[in-house]
């Protein structure tokens, strides 16, 4: 049996969490000299002192505390305090390219942060970089991130202000690199824990962590859906509010959606919408509160599909297509979206810009959603930043995940353990489970290229199985062992032929 139902109130009503206010605090702005605070019925947009030497653009994070005051924020290269200082050893948290080159982290939603389960005084900042990354097999070359580093923030020091306790931590490092971007989060079922999400370049992969107040247990790599080309272009992800769906859409490749399991962090039932028809070069997504109704911010045009339909892409509505008459600028276009506390969607543009497009309904069908383009004017400029915020009032599932299928995936990459010889191999390969008492009789051993490309799949697994990869080409591969869609531990290997 998948999921044991319980009633949430039971195990969970000690953990109704009262921290909703997380997000309540947004700070945008070239020089974060624009506060919107959610504390109120209504968005109040204000202005404030811009931090010295500080360059707010396309990552952009901020945190408050479960009552809503600003803890700090971050560009993704540095962390401010909220008095705009920058925090204590709170500089040079994305070293290299971004701190040599840049002001600021350029990476749209290529920064996240997230409270540390079961410590409340303690926060995570993950951070994309930036590095030269060369493409297999035809030494095609870029700057593109290959890791995704974290910092943690401990409130308790400096006297309440803050600092930063720990840096440059390395969670994901990719040969084949990450994505632009796209780097976000959805909390476990248990209603305490963390999911992190990020997409692997060129391939149909995703990086899936779990948070847990233990730490972060080691990535698991998952593939599913469409594998997505080089073209991977400026666009955002997001989950529903539920946490049951992921999408993620860029100007290249289209709109991706998938279903997601909370408990065992499984994509599945993927979708795969195109916009040929439209040409544009930024993208943005968002996710209705009600979880229903999903909007694609396709630089001058603004679609709505409906989750729920019996097909999907054939529920495309065109809300609304940009109006130029009235501010005749680039930076008006569609960009990047957040769906805020007040259950509105807000809509950044491009470049430099005076205002926010806003979804006032965005439960509603079609142009009842009530759009409005340039709707939110704001005292300085931005710069087609907005910040990335995973839904903090997400509680648990109303089924939970069942103890005897996953929790948590460190007991499961603990418990089956197993060793690949020879490693490199040409014709055989034997995979060794160290304890006889395993249960394989549901599991398989699943080989991916690293492209994301599923090469072999092997069932009836032994103790010690033997596997012909005679007909597989020379390179570099990843066997994931699965049991019932489960993803339990992924081994690396080489394939050399004489």
């Amino acid at each position: 049996m998948k999921y044991l139902l319980v009633i949430n109130l039971i195990f969970f009503g000690n953990i109704c969490y009262a921290q909703t206010k997380y997000d309540a605090q947004w700070i945008l702005g070239q020089r974060a000299d624009v506060n919107i605070d959610f504390n109120s019925s209504s968005a109040d947009i204000l202005s404030r002192s811009y931090a010295n030497e500080f360059s707010l653009a396309s990552s952009n994070v901020s945190m408050s505390d479960s009552l809503g005051n600003l803890l700090f924020y971050s560009n993704g290269r540095e962390i401010r305090d909220r008095f705009d200082n920058i925090m204590l050893n709170g500089e040079s948290i994305n070293p290299g390219i971004v701190e040599q080159f840049y002001s600021d982290n350029p990476i749209p939603q290529g920064t996240l942060t997230l409270p540390m389960p079961g410590h409340p005084e303690k926060y995570y900042v993950f951070n994309q970089d930036l590095d030269i990354v060369i493409y297999e097999p035809d030494d095609y070359s870029t700057l593109d991130p290959k890791r995704i580093l974290y910092s943690i923030v401990d409130m308790t020091q400096n006297g309440g202000l803050g600092a930063v306790i720990s840096k440059n931590n390395v969670l994901v490092e990719d040969s084949l690199a990450l994505v632009r971007g796209q780097l976000t989060a959805v909390r476990h079922a248990n209603g305490k824990d963390w999911w992190i999400m990020s997409p692997q370049a060129q391939s149909n992969c995703y990086y899936l962590s779990l948070l847990t107040d233990e730490g972060i247990d080691d990535n698991q790599l998952f593939c599913s859906g469409k594998q997505w080309t080089r073209e991977h272009g400026i666009g955002q992800a997001v989950f529903s509010p539920d946490g049951t769906k992921y999408a993620r859409f860029n100007p290249r490749n289209g709109l991706h959606i998938f279903d997601f399991d909370r408990c065992i962090g499984e994509l599945s039932n993927p979708i795969s919408i195109d916009f040929s028809d439209d040409t544009f070069g930024a993208a943005g997504l968002s996710i209705s509160p009600n979880s229903r109704f999903l909007y694609t911010a396709a630089r001058t045009k603004l679609y709505q599909f409906d989750l729920d339909a019996s097909n999907v892409p054939q529920s495309r509505i065109l809300i609304d297509t940009l109006n130029l008459l009235n501010t005749p600028s680039f930076s008006a276009v569609f960009y990047l979206s957040q769906l805020a506390p007040d259950n509105k969607i807000y809509i950044a543009g491009i470049s430099s810009h005076l205002f926010l497009h806003v979804i006032n309904e965005p439960d509603s069908l079609g142009v009842a959603c009530n759009f409005a383009q340039q709707a939110i004017e704001i005292p300085a400029l931005n710069f087609a930043s907005i910040p990335n915020f995973p839904n903090f009032r997400l509680g648990a599932a109303n089924e939970i995940c069942d103890p005897n299928s996953t929790t948590s995936t460190s007991t499961i990459n603990e418990s089956f353990e197993f060793t690949l010889f020879p490693n490199p191999a040409s014709d055989y390969l034997f995979v060794d489970f160290e304890n006889d008492n395993y249960d394989l009789s549901a599991c398989n051993l699943t080989l991916f290229d690293m492209i994301g490309n599923m090469v072999m799949f092997t069932k009836n697994l032994v103790t010690n199985t033997r596997i012909n990869i005679s007909s597989v080409p020379p390179g570099t591969y990843f066997f994931q062992l699965r049991r019932k869609g489960e993803i339990l531990k992924t081994k690396k290997m080489i394939v050399m032929k004489p």
